[in-house]
């Protein structure tokens, strides 16, 4: 690897050796587990995106289907007994 400070390239060798992998190997799938998270990070915030415009669409919607009639609990409810009384 080039450009690497030497400080980290001592540390990362010797974490290496202690895993028992090449310096190359110790690289390769510690990159690879750094790729996976982002493209896991990705996919979450994509998701949660999608979610949050999915609920405002959904309290949008019902927003416009309960509209308030502007009836009293009384009203209906004497509208049902006369109702049941017609039965």
């Amino acid at each position: 690897m080039r450009n690497l400070d030497p400080e980290v390239q001592v540390t990362l060798k010797t974490v290496a050796a202690r895993k028992g992998l090449s310096f190359s190997e110790y690289l390769r799938r510690t990159l690879t587990e750094v790729a996976e998270r982002e493209r896991l990070r990705e996919r979450w915030e994509r998701r949660v995106a999608e979610h949050t415009e999915e609920t405002a669409q959904l309290r949008d919607a019902e927003s416009r289907a309960w509209k308030p009639l502007g009836v009293d609990r009384e009203t209906i409810l004497d509208v049902i007994r006369e109702g049941r009384e017609e039965r």
